[in-house]
């Protein structure tokens, strides 16, 4: 064996005799610049962590990809009818089923990407600890993984705006302002809560409740108008009320949308983002012991 130059290591004998070797192997400390270029470098494993996620979900399924469009349309139903029909909650000057519906799409984009990414160390403990490749990539294809659920469930809400000829052209620009803000939150949220996972498995069981929790605590079921005015800057400090009503008033143009409070519900993603990578790259240096 030999070190650069020709020359050979001297720490390693030219006999080995009965001597024993150990080979210490521990993570480094990657810079961020690192860190983006290993992403860079295994961009293919990503794609195929995220197409065997898709595989994976609906495999021997009778209903397969139709369970995309059943779940939020049953639970929009259902909300149709128990708050729209009964409790009469306004809906912005839109129909109040397809109010309901286009806010359920996107929260489930949000909220099962965060249940994959959430579990995806620990279902892939195998590969994690066999295999080097950046760790992050797990919960990320995991998270999505969901993108091919929501163009599905998209696909049927842009049907469904054109049949009954709402819309508005001209908020369609903050469309992607929406999907970007909440793929940066989904991921930020799902590293954190993955890597947590690692250590304490109590966030198993936590985070069903939490996003349990987070549907009536964002404006789903019901207009952000109904806060009242002093209470908005708090409740737009929740991420996915700025991002549903935005999502919302780009499809409708109807409603209250405010730029200072979309501000508010971004930086609020990006401040988790960065604490989710910040944790997931911290705890990520004991997966081995803890897995």
């Amino acid at each position: 064996m030999r070190g650069r130059g020709g020359m050979a290591p001297e720490n390693i004998p030219r006999t080995t005799g009965e001597r024993r070797f150990e080979i210490r192997i521990h993570p480094g400390r990657a810079s961020a610049a690192e860190f983006l270029r290993e992403f860079w470098v295994y961009r293919d494993l990503l794609y195929f962590l995220t197409m065997r996620e898709v595989s994976v979900r609906y495999k021997q399924t009778a209903l397969g990809v139709l369970w995309v469009v059943l779940q939020p349309l049953l639970a929009a139903l259902v909300f149709a009818v128990v708050l729209g029909r009964w409790a009469h909650i306004p809906s912005s000057g839109t129909s109040y089923p397809l109010f309901v519906y286009s806010s359920m799409v996107l929260w489930n984009l949000f909220s099962q990407g965060i249940t994959r990414a959430g579990d995806s160390i620990i279902a892939d403990e195998k590969l994690v600890t066999k295999v080097y490749f950046p760790r992050a990539m797990i919960p990320l294809g995991a998270a999505a993984s969901t993108w091919v659920d929501f163009a599905v469930s998209f696909a049927l809400l842009a049907a469904a705006l054109v049949w009954m000829g709402g819309g508005a052209v001209r908020a369609l620009w903050l469309l992607p302002v929406a999907f970007v803000l909440t793929a940066v939150l989904t991921f930020g949220l799902g590293a954190l809560i993955s890597s947590l996972n690692v250590r304490y498995r109590d966030f198993r069981y936590i985070t069903p409740f939490l996003l349990q929790i987070g549907l009536y605590l964002s404006p789903v079921v019901y207009p952000a108008s109904l806060v009242p005015a002093r209470w908005r800057t708090l409740y737009f400090l929740n991420p996915m009320a700025g991002l549903l009503e935005t999502f919302r008033y780009s499809l409708f143009g109807r409603g209250e949308w405010h730029a200072g409070e979309l501000g508010i519900s971004a930086g609020m993603c990006v401040l988790v983002f960065a604490a989710g990578l910040l944790v997931f790259r911290w705890v990520e240096r004991g997966f081995s012991d803890y897995i």
